[in-house]
């Protein structure tokens, strides 16, 4: 090995041990730490506020299902299921029938009391129709005793204790129900929930469902105490529906035929693409102006002398100059072709010859046609001046 070859093996391996030992001296330095983000609900979670409840039921294996909009309302679910309804906005009368009829049969429904001030009429006729009506107090003002909420003991068999269930302090219920309520759950004197029986099914009515959404749901006996007010007959399913807003007619629509849309837009797109294409070169604007008429009839004749046509330019003059010596010179109209032509020469004293020629005979040569036309001009002329 030669001397330079090992200088640039040691070169190298010093330059591999130094980098190893920065990289071994900043590792020294760091320290692993695990930190946690706060990044908040997630936007499934702040559009729908009953999502932890779906997932706690899930988890605690009944089957559930939470939904935005009414749909499931027109389509009401078997009689073994639980409907829970936040604010259920505008019922049809046919709408309202069909769904007590649904309870009749053993439905389980749980709504959430609306106010007048809400628009929600067909609601209020719906709790009305059961003697229950809610009542509320500005929530901006504190209560006498300066809390928000009142807190409900609630007796069950499982636990073996009652649940503590909070709500919310200005929200209350008044009801005058026929029968007598199966279940009514009050708190700081006042009603806050009652169920009543329909037929094989349940009606209840909560003056407050903060203790069901996502921000409260986890806070006392809030999640046990849900499950016991919505768990459905075996086999059953409970149905979440969270929003009265129905989704945009876009989301409909790819919902009922994605492939439909999308089609119309491949058929638009190719449709403003072929209309934004063109077939063959650009041509410029056409020039408007009037061309001189000297030009119109030079261009003419020499199209017609380049395409051997020139029979028809002269044709016309011949014509001309018979009919007007005809018309001058009467005593000329029974001859032939060859005698007129002759007596023509004769009385404008030109050539016979040429005047045969000039009258009857094409042209061969740009030479002769310019003779000819010549002939044919003199012989307009005499004809005129005599």
């Amino acid at each position: 090995m030669t001397p330079e070859r090992r200088v640039l093996r040691l070169v190298v391996a010093g330059l591999i041990l130094v980098v190893v030992a920065l990289i071994g001296a900043v590792l020294s330095q760091l320290e692993r730490r695990t930190l946690e983000i706060e990044v908040g609900p997630s936007q499934e979670a702040r559009r729908n506020p009953f999502l932890a409840a779906e997932r706690f039921l899930a988890r605690s294996e009944i089957p559930v299902s939470s939904e935005s909009g009414r749909e499931r309302l027109r389509r009401l679910p078997p009689p073994t299921d639980t409907l829970v309804v936040r604010h259920p906005g505008s019922l049809a009368p046919e709408r309202r029938r069909a769904l007590e009829q649904w309870m009749t049969d053993g439905g389980r429904l749980v709504v959430t009391a609306g106010t007048s001030d809400t628009g929600a009429a067909a609601e209020a006729d719906l709790v009305a129709a059961y003697g229950i009506r809610l009542i509320t107090e500005d929530a901006d003002r504190p209560a006498a005793d300066g809390q928000t909420e009142v807190f409900a003991e609630i007796p069950v068999e499982a636990p073996g204790r009652p649940l503590r269930v909070a709500f919310a302090a200005e929200r209350s219920l008044v009801t005058t129900a026929e029968p007598e309520p199966e279940m009514a759950i009050i708190a700081g004197d006042r009603l806050r929930l009652v169920q009543l029986p329909v037929g094989d099914g349940s009606f209840t009515v909560l003056a407050d469902d903060r203790f069901m959404t996502n921000a409260a749901i986890g806070e006392h006996d809030h999640a046990f105490f849900t499950t016991n007010l919505v768990t459905p007959e075996p086999g059953g399913t409970v149905w979440l529906l969270y929003d009265r807003e129905m989704p945009w007619i876009g989301a409909l629509l790819w919902s009922a035929a994605p492939y439909a849309l999308v089609s119309g837009a491949l058929c638009l797109l190719v449709w403003a693409w072929s209309a934004g294409a063109r077939l063959g070169p650009l041509q410029s604007v056409p020039n408007r102006d009037r061309r001189d008429l000297l030009e119109h009839l030079d261009a003419s004749g020499d199209f017609l002398w380049r395409h051997g046509q020139a029979d028809h330019l002269i044709r016309p003059t011949r014509r001309r100059v018979l009919e007007l010596w005809r018309r001058r010179r009467p005593d000329l109209g029974g001859l032939d072709d060859a005698a007129l032509a002759h007596a023509i020469a004769l009385v404008s004293d030109e050539d016979p010859d040429a005047v045969v020629r000039a009258l009857h005979v094409h042209a061969e040569g740009a030479d002769a046609f310019m003779l000819q036309s010549a002939l044919l001009q003199r012989l307009w002329r005499k004809a005129s001046i005599r």
